[in-house]
């Protein structure tokens, strides 16, 4: 199996799992990073399955903000971004209540992290390459 096939599979495997993440699961990654990935070759098949958690890797620092709000209105193609209500200031947790009940903030947030994942080809490079190595 060639590096470039099981990188456009983990690419794959990142767009789905970003696509049906629960909320908690977004706002981790934005807080702390954390993505990962196991991957299995059965002659011409990949399997890979993106994971929450676990050893640091290339993946870890993907959709990691800080607690910064991203900015996606460019990815959403509006002129403005329409956050509806503001986040909340200074407490964290406050924040999170406010991320976890607004839809709007949750599509931001899997914007950007599909854009990096399309922009950091790079990383997804490094992970693969690290998953080669220690397969040899």
């Amino acid at each position: 199996m060639d590096k470039q096939t099981i990188i456009e599979s983990l690419e794959r495997a990142l767009e789905s799992w970003i696509r049906h993440a629960f909320a908690a699961q977004l706002w981790q990654v934005q807080q702390q990073g954390g993505l990962g990935a196991s991957i299995v070759v059965e002659e011409d098949l990949v399997h890979i399955r993106v994971e929450l958690g676990g050893p640091r890797n290339p993946l870890s620092e993907l959709g990691r903000t800080d607690g910064r709000l991203p900015v996606t209105e460019a990815f959403l193609g509006r002129g403005v971004a329409s956050w509806g209500t503001p986040p909340p200031q200074g407490e964290d947790k406050a924040r999170e209540a406010w991320f976890l009940s607004s839809e709007l903030a949750q599509e931001h947030a899997r914007q950007y992290l599909l854009a990096e994942v399309r922009e950091k080809r790079d990383v997804l490079s490094r992970f693969v390459e690290g998953w080669l190595t220690g397969e040899s």
